[in-house]
């Protein structure tokens, strides 16, 4: 195992797991303050340094993702095995999700997209690659998987989203407190969840025009399916979107949308490489 790839890793998965600590036990303080006085404390030192020590996470796991991806000898190559690619994505992830605490406040949805960058650099540590080909780095190609992994970590965080904002109904439903009582304003949570869907789809609509225009196997019969899935996702995220716009959707008919078609989505991508390198 690259050893690069192993001490990124490592950094990563230690400064996630303390940020992580620092964010739970600031929301813990939050809810004592809460029970006691009836008052929520203001973000402070805890949650810089929380954001601080995601960004050190961040960092790190993105050497360790390039690095299992990008081969430099003996000519540069580019191997999107699924554990790199999903490592990467949830790179992203967080990434997008620290930019939402600084401009938001939404620390909340760290503790869903830690974890699981957590669990993906693990997997990029000890879990052999997947049996996949190298292809010889050109921009087109480039492009179009940039524009791909983007819109798929927009995505998967507009989806980690949507499942808080289905948590935030259900609690306004039936008042609690604790941790659920904490959760940000449900206009401030549905403006950042429309706000990911709009860049997350836009980032795939052009992934998919650039995929038929620069990949001529894309109708390949093993990417058929994905082809097809992704297609699919597409027209219920724009169907969505469309009725917010038109008709005012929003709450749990946004999170049944939104994750009706991230399934799709992740059964096109991650799906179809997980067969191919995995079972077939």
């Amino acid at each position: 195992m690259n050893i690069i790839i192993l001490s990124a890793s490592g950094l990563a998965l230690l400064s996630y797991t303390t940020a992580f600590f620092l964010l739970w036990r600031r929301l813990s303080l939050r809810i004592r303050t809460a029970e006691k006085s009836g008052q929520t404390i203001e973000p402070g030192a805890a949650l810089s340094a929380a954001l601080g020590i995601a960004l050190i996470g961040f960092l790190s796991h993105l050497v360790a993702s390039t690095e299992s991806l990008i081969q430099q000898a003996p000519s540069p190559t580019l191997t999107l095995t699924f554990i790199g690619v999903s490592s990467l994505v949830s790179c992203v992830i967080v990434a997008v999700s620290i930019a939402s605490a600084l401009r938001a406040r939404a620390d909340n949805l760290l503790l869903l997209s830690l974890p699981l960058a957590a669990f993906t650099v693990l997997a990029l540590a000890v879990l052999p690659p997947g049996k996949t080909q190298p292809i010889s780095l050109g921009a087109n190609q480039i492009t179009h998987i940039l524009l791909s992994i983007s819109a798929y970590a927009a995505l998967m965080t507009a989806a980690l989203q949507s499942l808080l904002i289905g948590v935030q109904e259900r609690r306004l439903r039936a008042p609690q407190s604790g941790l659920l009582g904490l959760l940000p304003p449900m206009d401030s949570m549905e403006e950042l969840f429309i706000t990911m869907l709009w860049l997350g789809v836009g980032l795939l609509t052009l992934s998919i025009v650039t995929g038929m225009l620069f990949l001529q196997n894309m109708f390949d019969q093993r990417l058929v399916h994905h082809t097809v899935l992704t297609s699919l996702s597409w027209l219920i995220y724009a169907s969505f979107l469309t009725g917010h716009h038109l008709f005012g959707w929003r709450g749990v008919t946004g999170v049944r949308w939104n994750l009706a078609a991230f399934i799709l989505l992740l059964l096109g991508y991650w799906g179809s490489k997980f067969v191919l390198e995995y079972l077939l």
